[in-house]
């Protein structure tokens, strides 16, 4: 068994939790790969991901996200241990792993699929996300123009700070802070969502995740994916989101009730 053990570096102790992780796996006769830099991550080959049975993630949501983006395209499924304040997809807390890892090897755990989302920007593919992609102004004075369809069918002009595209994930994210709703995990479907619009024609809309969600700029905004910025967008550009191919995969020990996290992680 090989993991990869992948840490926030800016979280407090993480360095010692990676050393400390990494050691007790090692103890076990588990082969452990350590990485402080999602960079590095990403750009391993295909080869090297054939052998992994797991990428173990020491940090919040926003490191997970990353652990995705890598291993999410090797179908490599992530163990989360949270570190961060939230930690939505998290499965255990820093003295969870010992037992965490008897359980590996035993066999104890399920997977959890997450369907995730992609861009294309004039045809051109920018990338998949977990949790969402946000269309955002460009300057603080400005608001962000976009023409909105769902499947071909004109939505309406929305005068926004920015419009969020979200999976089911993501509903516990960003957007259920601008207002949409928050939805059930296997539930398959895209949430549009605007960003403190300046109209009120225009709401949060639930969409089937076989939707096509197109949206034409008419400013100059910017493109982020999982928190992560991908590209300026220019009036005139089109974007597409529809669901992606593949899934990401989680390790689970337990079953989940999303409903109860939110209430114990958010309160």
């Amino acid at each position: 068994m090989k993991l990869i053990i992948y840490t926030n570096p800016k979280k407090p102790n993480a360095a010692r939790l990676l050393a400390d992780l990494s050691e007790t796996a090692e103890k076990r006769g588990i082969e452990t790969v350590p990485f402080a830099s999602d960079v590095m991550l990403k750009d391993q080959p295909a080869d090297f991901w054939r052998d992994v049975f797991c990428v173990v993630t020491i940090g919040g949501d926003g490191t997970i996200l990353r652990a995705v983006s890598a291993a999410a395209p090797y179908d490599v499924p992530v163990l989360g241990i949270n570190m961060g304040r939230v930690g939505f997809f998290s499965e255990i807390g820093t003295d969870d792993f010992e037992e965490a890892l008897n359980k590996l090897q035993n066999g104890e755990f399920t997977y959890e699929y997450a369907s995730m989302i992609t861009c294309s920007v004039n045809g051109r593919t920018v990338g998949e996300c977990l949790n969402d992609f946000i269309i955002h102004r460009q300057e603080l004075s400005s608001i962000a123009q976009l023409s909105l369809e769902v499947d071909g069918d004109a939505v309406g002009e929305v005068m926004a700070d920015g419009l969020i595209v979200a999976s089911p994930s993501g509903s516990t994210g960003y957007t259920m802070s601008a207002g949409g709703p928050v939805v059930a995990p296997l539930l398959d479907c895209m949430l549009v969502t605007p960003i403190c619009p300046h109209s009120l024609t225009v709401r949060p809309i639930v969409a089937s995740a076989d939707s096509a969600v197109k949206v034409v700029a008419k400013s100059v905004c910017r493109l982020t994916r999982d928190g992560q910025d991908a590209c300026t967008i220019v009036p005139g550009d089109e974007l597409v989101f529809i669901q992606a191919e593949g899934k990401a995969r989680f390790i689970r020990f337990g079953k989940r009730n999303i409903f109860r996290l939110i209430r114990e992680k958010l309160r």
